[in-house]
């Protein structure tokens, strides 16, 4: 993807419209990530802020042991890493492509300097920032206060497709069991018995819904 393509891309998604393509223009490279690759590591000091043009990534952290706990899958036309514009610093979460990935790269530091100068880019990084503390506020309510089955039935409220009573996973079944805070066996059992309730019906990736989610 050519950058003209991938800016106007990006302003689509995030603007609405074409007014801040040369700021955008002058802080931006595109690149590229094979499946597998990693973009930046939890703890790497962090340089620039991303928005997916195609492909899907997983952020996840690791402890000690190197068991991962997965943060966020991000989707095509979604910005991420743009936490270092608070930190100033290092990537909370390391970021890996799960399939070949285009990616719009834009240095933090200019950005910063954008948004001291361009209300309408303020106003767009105070919205994502607002949305991404939603999610976080929701992930950890989901986390502490819901089992395993109400996790997964309020995360496929989050993912059904508009005016359908239907739902892609975005990710593997045991990638996506990971984000829910459970092991692989436990979520095929899940499925199994959401099923059998006549709750949903899933083939590979596609679930349907036969009930209205709790």
């Amino acid at each position: 993807m050519d950058k003209k393509t991938a800016i106007k891309k990006f302003l689509t998604a995030f603007f609405g419209d074409d007014s801040v393509h040369d700021v955008i223009d002058r802080i931006s490279k595109v690149r590229t990530l094979d499946k597998g690759g990693i973009l930046f590591m939890e703890g790497q000091t962090g340089r620039y802020i991303y928005f997916l043009l195609e492909g899907k990534i997983k952020l996840y952290k690791t402890n000690s042991e190197g068991k991962e706990a997965i943060v966020h899958f991000v989707v095509e036309n979604e910005m991420f890493a743009e936490i270092i514009l608070q930190l100033e610093c290092c990537y909370p979460v390391t970021s890996e492509a799960m399939e070949n990935c285009i990616l719009l790269e834009m240095d933090a530091a200019e950005l910063f300097r954008q948004i001291e100068k361009t209300p309408k880019v303020a106003m767009a990084i105070i919205a994502l920032l607002a949305r991404r503390i939603k999610y976080f506020v929701n992930m950890i309510e989901n986390l502490t206060l819901k089992d395993v089955r109400g996790r997964f039935l309020h995360y496929l409220g989050t993912i059904q497709h508009k005016g359908k009573n239907t739902a892609t996973l975005p990710v593997p079944k045991g990638e996506l069991a990971l984000l829910l805070g459970t092991t692989p066996e436990t979520f095929s059992r899940l499925l199994k018995k959401l099923a059998e309730e006549e709750v949903i019906t899933y083939e590979g990736k596609k679930i349907t819904f036969l009930k209205e989610l709790e």
